[in-house]
């Protein structure tokens, strides 16, 4: 069951609330158009109209308890007046549902490509166990079923639906046609596709395999390269914002706050430290994301 961080009320409890209130998500779908696709790859059992709506009424509430802590803390700890404590308590509480909403509406999104990313980091090696076990003989059916057998994590998942669907009286072409829409992986989306043309065209699968995994080799060793030559800017870049800015800004601040005739306090200088870490994380994170996650 899909489960986001923030979704206080979970979705088999809140369909009933969001029910009622269908009407408003054909308002909602109009800013995220894409949410139905995304959480049918992950979760065939979400129902995009409810779950538009769960992200909303959640954010509300979200939104709800951060105003009541906000104002509380201004009016009492702040000492601001009601009317000041209760104008940044709603500008708060604004912010954090929009910045709540937009996390959940993304979430599925966000999962799609992590499922993409796991298909493609085992998708050469299971499509050579494929290939292996059709070039020696097996049925293509039960080529499927050894690889949904093996350990090639979400490819064998996949390969595992196709074999069920199969199983059940679906054709082949329409279990690979199916599983492709369901990826979330543009390689394994463009692999599914070649080999359902092959089919129609009634060619020999040896041959075609071969083609796909030469082909996906290529692509995987492309994206390699280009990695390996953004790291040269990402490595200076952190480089720049992680040795140079720092050393220079606080010198410069040195010098300033001596030609200012004060100085600089404590709390300045560890906020200034903290902040150099934060953008540090910040640098760090990206450039692992960008790294590309495939096994060659």
């Amino acid at each position: 069951m899909l489960r986001p961080v923030f979704m206080l009320i979970p979705l088999n409890i809140g369909k009933k609330i969001a029910n009622k209130f269908l009407g408003f998500s054909n308002i909602l779908l109009r800013v995220s158009p894409g949410l139905q696709y995304d959480l049918k790859k992950i979760d065939n059992k979400v129902n995009y109209r409810e779950y538009i709506l769960l992200c909303w009424i959640n954010a509300k509430l979200l939104a709800f308890v951060f105003f009541l802590l906000f104002v509380f803390l201004l009016f009492n700890v702040r000492e601001f007046s009601l009317v000041n404590s209760i104008l940044y308590g709603f500008l708060i509480s604004l912010f954090i549902h929009l910045l709540v909403y937009f996390v959940l509406i993304t979430y599925p999104k966000i999962l799609t490509g992590k499922k993409g990313e796991r298909i493609e980091k085992n998708l050469v090696f299971a499509l050579k166990d494929l290939s292996i076990q059709i070039t020696s003989g097996v049925p293509v059916y039960n080529a499927f079923v050894l690889v949904a057998r093996s350990d090639y994590g979400e490819v064998s998942r996949e390969f595992e639906k196709i074999s069920k669907d199969v199983n059940s009286g679906v054709p082949l072409q329409e279990s690979l046609e199916k599983s492709s829409f369901s990826s979330g992986s543009e390689y394994y989306k463009k692999t599914m596709w070649q080999l359902i043309n092959t089919i129609r065209a009634g060619a020999s699968l040896k041959g075609a395999l071969k083609t796909i995994i030469n082909e996906l080799v290529l692509e995987q060793r492309s994206k390699i390269k280009g990695y390996a030559q953004e790291l040269n800017l990402w490595s200076l870049l952190y480089l720049l914002f992680a040795v140079a800015i720092p050393t220079i800004g606080l010198t410069l601040m040195i010098i300033l706050s001596n030609f200012a005739g004060g100085g600089i306090s404590e709390g300045a200088l560890i906020l200034f430290i903290i902040l150099t870490f934060i953008v540090q994380v910040i640098i760090i994170g990206f450039i692992k994301s960008r790294r590309p996650v495939l096994n060659i």
